[in-house]
Parts: C-alpha cells; structure tokens; sequence
C-alpha cells in the first residue's frame, strides 16, 4: 500500500480556527438575491428577542438560495411512551451558513443546552423564489453560569409550514471543525437518538462512531494488520485505526 498517497490525518497540522471563519467563504449572499418588504411586525416578544439588539428585516427571495438548519432529536430509549426532546426537521429556524462543528453551531446559534438540540444533523434546504423570510443575527444568549453564548450567525426564520420537499440533503455535524466544504448525501436522519455511548447497540444510539472528516457512518475499524504509523509534518507518529468508505472520502484516522 502507498501509505504516501493516502488520506490521512496528520494531527501535527490541525489548527482551530475563530467560528465562523471557514464557512464565511461559503456562505449564502443575501444582498442582491432578495427584495426588502413590509417588515413582519406579529412576531412575538420572545422571536423578537432571538435577533441581536432586537433589529430584524423582511425579504421576498428573487432567486432560489441555499440555507442550513442544525437539529436532533433525544429520547431515553426507544420505547413507544418515550419523551421526546431537541430539536427537529423543518423547524423555523435556519441560516445562512453551514455547521462548521457540533461546537461552533452551539456558539454561532447560541444554542442553549437547554433546549436539547443534539445539533447532530444539518439539513440543506433550497428555498425557492417569491418566498417570504425574516432575517437578523443570532443574540448572544446566557447560560446558567454567566457565561455568554455568543450568537453573531445570520438567523433566517423561514416561510410557515415550509415543504420538506425543499431539503436536498443531510449531513452529519462533525465534533471536529471542518477543513473541507461538507457534502450533503447522508440520508433522512432518525426521528430521534437515544441516550447512549458508541458501544450502545441500538443504531439511532446519540454517540456513534462516524468519519470525522467527512460525517459518514460507513467507516470501518482497520484490522491489527492493516493498521499503519502515519509521519505528521511536525514528526508526530499516529496509528491510523479507522477508514471511511465513501468514494469521495477515503480518509483514515
């Protein structure tokens, strides 16, 4: 095998950068694809309050555009009488740019814990023209020690009742920030996970292993003998255990 050619990853070169700076390079434009109109002055006090400074704008879309929705669902088990909480598909909220982690979605949306939106899934949603939206930044929200969530994303609430039939993909959220634009082909998510680590046997266990590059599911776990030292570019040495098997990925860890 030609380890050199492999897709591997090399530890020594991660570098965290500020939320919001990746995907600021992809994000969807507003300006010039939408039309200002009659403010939306019906919202309630606490939909108000979710924009920063309470400041928000109505637009018609001229053309279709591109917008991102973070969501999950928990439950305890997957009893039948099970409660479930988060956050779901087609819900009111979504944005203008895509997930970079699990943990930069819960600080540009200011996610409070809360609310339970494992922000396991995104949802890539291609709203047509001569739709009707809200637009604002996310507020900056408190959490129960004093700290701030920062918001600073461009919130989107969406048209009521909105068409599932305008979601043209689904991923899963990294725990890792992204180094590549995500791709959207991962199927309808489980209406909900449960409660449970890795080794959890249920498949719509919350904690599951997956490619941390890419989100997918179809990884496997290299045998003793396939398994091989990768060189990072600091001199680091790592033993890649782990390989995706989408096409367009193929990375090992």
């Amino acid at each position: 095998m030609d380890y050199f050619n492999l897709n591997c990853c090399d530890y020594d070169a991660i570098v965290h950068y500020p939320p919001g700076s990746f995907n600021a390079k992809y994000k969807t434009v507003l300006e010039g694809n939408v039309e200002e109109c009659k403010q939306n002055t019906e919202l309630p006090e606490w939909l108000i309050s979710s924009f920063a400074n309470k400041v928000y704008h109505t637009y018609v879309t001229k053309v279709p555009l591109y917008f991102y929705r973070v969501f999950g669902q928990i439950a305890a088990s997957n009893h039948p009488s099970a409660t479930i909480k988060g956050a779901r598909s087609l819900g009111a909220f979504a944005t203008t740019e895509f997930a970079e982690s699990r943990c930069d979605a819960k600080l540009r949306l200011a996610l409070k814990p809360q609310w339970l939106n494992t922000q396991m899934y995104e949802e890539k949603i291609l709203l047509p023209a001569n739709q009707t939206i809200t637009v604002g930044i996310v507020a900056s929200v408190p959490l129960l020690n004093g700290e701030l969530l920062p918001g600073g994303a461009e919130q989107i609430i969406l048209p009521k009742d909105w068409s599932e039939k305008w979601i043209v993909g689904y991923r899963r959220v990294t725990g890792r920030q992204l180094q590549v634009a995500p791709k959207y082909n991962y199927g309808k998510p489980p209406l909900f996970d449960i409660k449970g680590d890795a080794e959890c046997k249920d498949n719509n266990r919350l904690f599951r292993f997956m490619c941390p590059r890419c989100g997918s599911e179809n990884i496997r776990k290299l045998d003793e003998c396939e398994r091989f030292v990768f060189v990072g570019i600091k001199g680091g040495k790592y033993t890649m255990c782990y390989t995706c098997l989408e096409k367009d990925c193929g990375y090992y860890w």
